[in-house]
């Protein structure tokens, strides 16, 4: 499992800081996942990055909508 010296940011190249920990189970039950969190220290960066991230996030999800309302026409 990486940790996050081994981590840098992607933008400035920095090396990523421990931000927080939480553990998570699906849907109440299963396994325990443990998740955590690193963010880079330069807070302007940081905030750069998760705007970018955001815009990626709202574009795969309209492609994934476009592509729910497609239909297939069936031949005769």
């Amino acid at each position: 499992m990486p940790r996050f010296a081994d981590s840098v940011c992607i933008r400035c190249g920095k090396t990523r800081i421990f931000s927080k920990k939480w553990i998570e189970k699906n849907d109440g039950r299963g396994t325990p996942v443990l998740h955590e969190e690193a963010i880079c220290p330069d807070s302007e960066c940081q905030k750069i990055v998760d705007e970018k991230f955001a815009a990626m996030r709202e574009r795969r999800e309209q492609a994934e909508d476009r592509k729910k309302g497609i239909t297939i026409a069936r031949a005769k």
